[in-house]
């Protein structure tokens, strides 16, 4: 990816933070819940944990780990039928790296 690609990628998920921030706390706090029991998560787990509202644009969960609370240690691929299996990452908590 382009500098001026993360750029804009980058604002787009500020964006989010400000315009949908009560939705993404609702997915993270699903995200902690999953990977304090399970040691991981990714966004596969946040999307069967929180329901979405209709017309969520999918770009919007790109910005749920865009905290420090996670890491990323992996990949996986999505599971729900629009992402066509892409690649997403998988994650563990910050303070789990650290045991």
């Amino acid at each position: 990816m382009s500098l001026e690609g993360r750029t804009i990628k980058e604002q787009q998920l500020g964006l989010f933070e400000v315009q949908h921030g009560e939705l993404l706390e609702r997915c993270r706090a699903a995200a902690i819940v999953y990977a304090r029991r399970h040691g991981f998560v990714s966004i596969n787990e946040v999307r069967e944990a929180v329901t979405l509202p209709p017309g969520t644009h999918p770009s919007l969960l790109g910005a749920v780990f865009r905290t420090r609370k996670f890491r990323a240690i992996g990949y996986t691929e999505a599971l729900h039928p629009a992402a066509h299996a892409r690649v997403v990452r998988v994650y563990a908590l910050e303070e789990q790296s650290s045991c």
